[in-house]
């Protein structure tokens, strides 16, 4: 069981990623690591984006003439809100987009896009290309030097969709074409943008149980006073007005919105437009390539289910559903698996306490079986300070496996049980193996708040803690119970915590 449905070794990437977050984890802790809440802190970017766009608006003249004015007199005459707001919303919108990029990067590194998550990574894709039309479009608003290049550029690649009449160039090569409905063309755009991003935030966590769009306080504290320090040291300000006269000789570049642009000066803008929906395309169908084998759906055995819902309050993408009884059972419902949707991660086993719900590769009853193989291995070693080892097939790799069997090279003295999530981990399971002989049980688990399947060790902590149901009897001695969060290079750590549980079982026997 071990090797077939247990420990996978993480790709290089992966491994390499989790290296750097490591001593992050070892500074703040893992719950508090950024890195864990970068979707979460992309949309704590988007309010803070929206608070203060509000805000410039109220001040805004949406005007050819009055646009770069009012933004400069924004800037300087209330520089202690005005001039703070501005720069506020101009890095959080950078914010904005290096997280979102390190978030789409550690996806896709920790291989959380395919299958059950395609819907999540689409609409990311579709939400990159509108937060970086609201930022072209916002800088097109300052209408300054900088706003006349972008305004020039993005007219050319423009006027090759063949959507449109005359060249819109046009509109920046006399001051007589530069009208104020462009200006509102231009606000409606970019404010309509946020409105398309609410909607693909629906989407992107449309199939997800509980989904974190907020970081932790702290978290969102250290970033509100970042951004605050940088808009005191360094504040936002515009350019030179823009002369549609007088070409600009040099202009301040962005390379978080302007990155496309210099593509220009080696390829037509036709090419340039071929590219990116080359890019787009191929972003897009990652989930479908060089797509693995997925593990079978879990299965409901109807006559055992009681309706308690347990199971579709656990599933973290909504893969359960429950319907009206339909095979005349004393119970008002019956739970049902959408099959596309299941990641066949067990953690509907954890919450079941009946036997109603399984994993077909990996049922209840062959799970427990293995506990008593196991444990009767260990007692006939007859030493003290015997452990049978539950661990996350997503936590720490252990190099020590042996052939699948559970075993640990080198430690006769401990077994190990591998679960695809924490989260499987019945509270039963426990029980049986402290009652039939073993001095300790040890949980490895997936780093706090990063668990592969998102819930996972939350919902074990919560039975192990006694308010989430089923849960852990209080009958059992928890100094019996090692837990350990650990993520999947922390291989020594694992075998180090591990010694050290044991060691402390023995002292107390």
């Amino acid at each position: 069981m071990g090797e077939k449905r247990g420990f996978s070794r993480a790709s290089f990437a992966e491994r390499a990623w989790l290296a750097i977050e490591k001593p992050v984890n070892a500074v703040v802790t893992s719950e508090y690591n950024p890195f864990h809440y970068l979707g979460a802190i992309s949309i704590f970017f988007l309010w803070i984006i929206l608070v203060t766009g509000v805000y410039l608006f109220l001040f805004y003249d949406i005007s050819a003439r009055g646009a770069y004015l009012s933004v400069q007199s924004l800037t300087m005459r209330q520089w202690y809100l005005g001039g703070v707001m501005r720069s506020l919303h101009r890095y959080a919108s950078d914010g904005l987009i290096i997280t979102m990029l390190l978030h789409a990067f550690r996806c896709f590194v920790t291989g959380r896009y395919r299958h059950w998550r395609w819907l999540a990574w689409v609409s990311g894709a579709a939400m990159a290309w509108v937060i970086w039309i609201g930022g072209i479009f916002g800088y097109w608003m300052v209408w300054d030097e900088r706003a006349k290049l972008i305004a020039t550029l993005s007219a050319r690649m423009l006027e090759n969709i063949p959507i449109f009449g005359l060249p819109l160039s046009l509109n920046f090569a006399r001051a007589g074409s530069l009208t104020d409905q462009l200006f509102y063309i231009i606000l409606f755009i970019h404010f309509s943008t946020a409105f398309f991003l609410f909607i693909l935030i629906m989407v992107h966590i449309a199939r997800i149980t509980k989904a974190v769009i907020n970081p932790p306080r702290v978290v969102a504290y250290g970033i509100i006073l970042a951004l605050l320090a940088l808009s005191f040291m360094k504040p936002a300000v515009s350019g030179s007005p823009a002369e549609l006269k007088r070409l600009a000789e040099a202009v301040p570049f962005d390379w978080f919105f302007m990155f496309i642009f210099p593509f220009l000066n080696w390829v037509s803008e036709r090419a340039l437009w071929g590219f990116i929906v080359a890019i787009t395309l191929v972003f897009a169908s990652v989930p479908w390539l060089g797509r693995k084998k997925r593990n079978p759906p879990a299965k409901v055995t109807l006559e055992n289910c009681t309706g308690c819902e347990l199971c579709m309050e656990d599933c973290p993408y909504q893969a359960i559903s429950m319907r009206k009884r339909t095979d005349g059972m004393p119970y008002p419902l019956e739970a049902v698996v959408v099959d596309k949707r299941c990641a066949s991660c067990g953690l509907c086993v954890g919450a079941c306490d009946y036997k109603a719900i399984n994993l077909p590769d990996m049922p209840e009853d062959q799970v427990k079986d293995d506990i008593k193989r196991l444990v009767a291995e260990l007692k006939e070693k007859g030493e003290c300070g015997k452990v049978l080892v539950f661990a996350c097939a997503k936590g720490p790799w252990i190099e020590g496996i042996k052939d699948g069997n559970g075993g640990l090279n080198g430690y006769d003295w401990a077994r190990v049980v591998a679960l695809p999530c924490i989260g499987m981990l019945q509270p039963s399971m426990l029980s049986m193996a402290l009652d039939r002989g073993v001095d300790g049980v040890f949980i490895a688990s997936c780093a706090e708040g990063d668990c592969h399947f998102r819930k996972g060790n939350d919902w074990l902590s919560g039975r192990l803690a006694g308010f989430r149901p089923p849960v852990v009897k209080k009958s059992l001695d928890r100094s019996r119970i090692g837990l350990q969060y650990l993520s999947s290079v922390e291989g020594d750590a694992f075998i180090k915590e591990l010694t050290a549980f044991r060691e402390g079982l023995k002292a107390r026997s």
